[in-house]
């Protein structure tokens, strides 16, 4: 049975936006369901802050519409759209308690006292800050504040939250922490969230889908399993964890690489994306998806041979990089049996790689053009 997909609360056609002569979003299409964390993820200036700034309504598109629960927001003021905002800078009242940092929206808005007062420490118990109500900002740390900054976003219960890059002031360890904390607090409210980060862990840890932008245009919209499984472009697969890609030409419906002869690939894949013979590709692999040989002579038929060129160790694993005819390869070795042999093999020794081919995807070596 079919499961029916969940509404649509954002809906962008055709969105573009131009400053002068300088288009920074694309013509663009997406539909972001209701109750979704969405995350917009891209390099510095490839328009994603751009594109979250038209949905609050602080940009007004060059072309295109806007829709948030079906209604068409054009000519929208910010405050009458039916969302909020959470940032980096938290942008606290230092002044007021948490309490009251968090109430200052229901009570702009004069809702009743015990309804105030209910949906206040409703918000508190979500982002587990109930005990520091009375507490300043000031005597709070970099997590509990951003926490503090979620429960005012979500306490006025919007149908939309946008957040732009909250985490980037925390630490590693704690923005490790928070990453499971948002995703706890959007799966219990309910809320679309429309997260927009360079970061690729946070887009795959928290989303249940992502949009990938290079350029002022979404490359590619897709869980974060098929965003890292399934590249759709050269790029989102560099751009998403680790990838190499190794240069062939097709030949014969085979991905062809002069260091490894055929490229162990998915060629269903590729034919799907139109690649044909003659063209330029690059094969995209993952490191963890390479086994290294530590003897070239154990190795599979079809294994390509190279030399041991660096190598670090990283606790649980090992990252290695491989020298071959064709390319430098970076390999993930899990620590443990196969762990010990790499560690007794001294630098330039030979080795040899392989993969399966489904985890080879075939890619045009060139994006298209915008």
């Amino acid at each position: 049975m079919t499961e029916t997909p969940a509404p649509v609360a954002v809906r962008l056609r055709g969105i573009t936006k131009t400053f002068g002569s300088n288009t920074v979003v694309q013509p663009l299409d997406l539909d972001i369901r209701d109750g979704e964390f969405f995350s917009i993820l891209g390099p510095s200036g490839c328009g994603k802050t751009t594109l979250m700034r038209m949905i609050t309504g602080f940009e007004t598109p060059t072309d295109g519409s806007i829709e948030l629960d079906g209604r068409n927001v054009d000519k929208v003021a910010t405050r009458d759209r039916d969302l909020n905002m959470l940032f980096q800078s938290y942008a606290l009242f230092p002044h007021l308690s948490v309490y009251e940092n968090v109430a200052f929206e229901l009570r702009v808005r004069r809702t009743p006292k015990a309804e105030l007062d209910g949906r206040v420490r409703e918000a508190l118990q979500l982002v587990r800050l109930a005990d520091f109500a009375e507490r300043k900002p000031s005597e709070l740390s970099g997590g509990q504040r951003q926490r503090v900054a979620l429960a005012r976003a979500v306490v006025g219960r919007p149908a939309v939250v946008l957040l732009d890059e909250p985490l980037g002031a925390l630490d590693q360890k704690l923005r490790k922490e928070m990453q499971f904390e948002l995703k706890r607090m959007q799966r219990e409210v309910g809320i679309t969230f429309i997260y927009v980060t360079h970061d690729q862990e946070e887009a795959l840890t928290m989303s249940d889908r992502i949009a990938v932008m290079s350029a002022g245009r979404v490359l590619q919209v897709a869980s974060p399993i098929d965003i890292y499984d399934a590249p759709a472009s050269r790029f989102v697969a560099g751009f998403i964890g680790s990838c190499n890609l190794i240069p062939a030409r097709m030949e014969a419906g085979k991905a062809i690489c002069s260091g490894f002869g055929a490229v162990p690939a998915d060629t269903v894949d590729a034919q799907a994306r139109g690649v044909r013979d003659g063209d330029e590709v690059v094969v995209a692999v993952r490191p963890e998806r390479i086994t290294l040989h530590a003897d070239p002579a154990l190795a599979p038929a079809g294994a390509a041979r190279g030399v041991l060129a660096e190598r670090v160790f990283l606790g649980d694993e090992w990252t290695v990089h491989v020298s071959t005819q064709g390319a430098v390869l970076t390999v993930q070795v899990p620590s443990g049996e196969n762990g010990a042999a790499l560690a007794a093999l001294a630098d330039g020794a030979e080795v040899a790689v392989s993969w399966t081919p489904a985890a080879g995807r075939i890619l045009p070596a060139e994006e298209a053009a915008a």
